[in-house]
């Protein structure tokens, strides 16, 4: 049997949009079992599906960044090229005009800039580098890609390598965050009081922040230095607790164990009041914390 599947839209600017797939099921093989899509069927439908709404994206951005507020007139497009945009369902390759300035605001002025590298300066949705970093974070990488690979439409250049590069620059970005966030507000116990009854050999009020440290090693000798990487967690004490928040940073300063491990206990209700037991082997990043 053969199943067309109809894509029918309109834009912002009221343009109709029409794209039409088909695909054909065998009746035969219904009996060993291939009934309804399978990961295969569906990888082409959304592949496709993602080529016609990316593209269509693309273009009304391109539209839109030409227009220009002060002269309410449309800039020229001063050549075009190509550019990837990697997706959880495939990989879309758009065409990425270069606009150039006004010619009636800046008559003197010529220059030219791609708009696309706006909306997507990694190549890669935000989608994609988070599934990436989280699968990336869990397994190996060889096998994370593996199963990318295996449940989306996903092409074979998405190797390893690539998925290792955008977990190390994801965990840079956010350990960046944090960094920021633990310079511009650094987090205070006196702000305010945690709201708790004083209960007695009450274990709801124990936090706990188990800490270790570990040594990564160079992988050649002239590589360069050894480096110390700490990880923690802290959550609250007594059986039958959530696990609590783990936090790891490479940053071993006083400043930033004592600024990382005070939010991670405020991300558990800890404000000032309470036990806090820290779990160690003894190590001297102790000292610091």
């Amino acid at each position: 049997m053969r199943w067309e599947i109809v894509l029918e839209g309109t834009d912002e600017f009221g343009l109709a949009h029409r794209s039409e797939l088909t695909i054909d099921k065998d009746l035969e093989r219904v009996s060993a079992g291939e009934i309804g899509f399978s990961v295969e069927d569906g990888k082409p439908i959304m592949a496709h599906l993602q080529q016609v709404v990316v593209k269509q994206q693309c273009e009304a951005y391109v539209l839109v960044s030409r227009f220009c507020a002060d002269c309410e007139g449309f800039r020229r497009i001063k050549d075009y090229g190509k550019r990837k945009i990697r997706t959880v369902f495939g990989c879309v390759e758009v065409r990425n005009p270069r606009i150039m300035t006004c010619q009636r605001c800046l008559p003197h002025f010529c220059d030219a800039r791609t708009v696309l590298r706006d909306i997507c300066p990694d190549q890669a949705t935000p989608e994609l580098m988070e599934r990436s970093a989280r699968l990336g974070s869990l397994l190996p990488y060889r096998k994370a890609a593996e199963v990318m690979a295996e449940f989306l439409p996903i092409q074979s250049t998405e190797s390893f390598v690539t998925l290792r590069h955008r977990t190390l620059k994801l965990g840079q970005r956010l350990d960046e965050r944090a960094r920021e966030r633990a310079w511009f507000e650094p987090p205070s116990t006196t702000e305010r009081r945690q709201m708790e009854l004083d209960l007695p050999n009450d274990p709801e009020r124990e936090f706990v922040a188990s800490i270790d440290t570990a040594h990564v090693r160079a992988s050649r000798a002239e590589a360069g230095s050894n480096f110390e990487i700490f990880v923690a967690r802290c959550g609250r004490g007594g059986r039958g607790s959530r696990p609590g928040r783990y936090f790891t940073t490479a940053d071993t300063s006083k400043r930033e164990l004592q600024s990382r491990t005070l939010q991670a206990l405020q991300s558990e209700g800890y404000a000032g009041r309470g036990e806090v037991t820290v779990l160690s082997d003894g190590a001297e990043i102790m000292k610091r914390l």
